[in-house]
């Protein structure tokens, strides 16, 4: 018996699919290519993430940003096994749980990183006042040579010293592991090749954080009798902690005395401190 459909009917299907093609089309290819800019997108991530291995950092500020941009990136290469790992979740109710709320901890995760940078950004750009005493927070020294993020803040430091006269600046930076001298030491040293007055330059050497390196310079600015107004010389992305850490230390009139990042260590040291100041804003230190 012949049960094939009559030719009306098979023209009717074909057109239906023919339809349905043209319609699902422009889906599919859009998809595929969101995947493939997607996929570039998170591979220069991982690219501008593992740049601060050159120059022998690493840290959270490292870690964390490569680790979820090699995530991403597998996801747009591999999308057929990871779609199917999250078909194989959704289908059990307590996977499905925990899927819903680790993805609602990455949202909450996401919007408090942009509040925290926003805050970052306002304690980078607020006004510096006129004569200030200057604080530059100490970095790595190798051997009796500051790094690079150090001399970055004497420059900034010396460049407010000679617009401002009367300021006085203390120098603050303990001894590590790996340093012949104290961080303090290496950069009087670094102000003096500069030019800068040695009268106006106090030492703090025994410092090991950005607090101590607050707390104890603020007993160098009591001691000496200097202006309690203060200005810190350090990176953009460090200035709102160390204004707090000022504020708490009873310094009210702190201000910034900015440096910039070099880019290619810059999201290293801002995931790095986002890191930090939650630490701070969460459990006081």
């Amino acid at each position: 018996l012949d049960v094939s459909p009559a030719p009306k009917e098979d023209c009717l299907m074909s057109r239906t699919r023919q339809i349905t093609e043209r319609h699902h089309r422009p889906r599919r290819q859009w998809g595929r290519l969101s995947r493939i800019l997607l996929g570039v997108f998170f591979a220069l991530l991982l690219l501008v993430s593992l740049l601060p291995l050159a120059g022998r950092v690493i840290n959270i500020g490292v870690v964390a940003p490569a680790a979820a941009s090699a995530l991403g990136l597998a996801a747009c290469v591999w999308t057929p096994f990871f779609r199917r790992i999250l078909q194989y979740i959704w289908q059990r109710k307590g996977l499905r749980v925990i899927l819903i709320v680790l993805m609602a901890l990455v949202a909450i995760l996401l919007v408090w990183f942009i509040v925290v940078s926003v805050m970052m950004l306002r304690g980078a750009a607020r006004p510096a006042p006129k004569n200030a005493t200057v604080i530059v927070l100490g970095a790595a020294v190798y051997g009796e040579t500051p790094c690079l993020m150090l001399t970055q803040r004497l420059d900034a430091a010396a460049r407010y010293l000679d617009a401002n006269p009367d300021a006085a600046c203390i120098l603050s930076g303990g001894q590590g592991p790996g340093e012949d001298i104290s961080e303090a030491e290496a950069m009087k040293r670094y102000l003096l090749e500069k030019g800068v007055d040695e009268s106006r330059l106090y030492m703090e050497d025994k410092s090991t954080n950005t607090f101590e390196n607050i707390q104890f310079s603020k007993r160098i600015l009591e001691e000496h009798r200097l202006s309690p107004t203060v200005v810190i010389a350090t990176q953009e992305f460090h200035q709102y902690r160390a204004q707090a850490f000022a504020r708490r230390a009873g310094l009210t009139d702190a201000g910034p005395c900015t440096c910039h990042t070099p880019p290619y260590l810059l999201l290293c040291y801002w995931v790095r401190e986002f890191a930090a100041i939650s630490r701070m804003l969460l459990l006081g230190y």
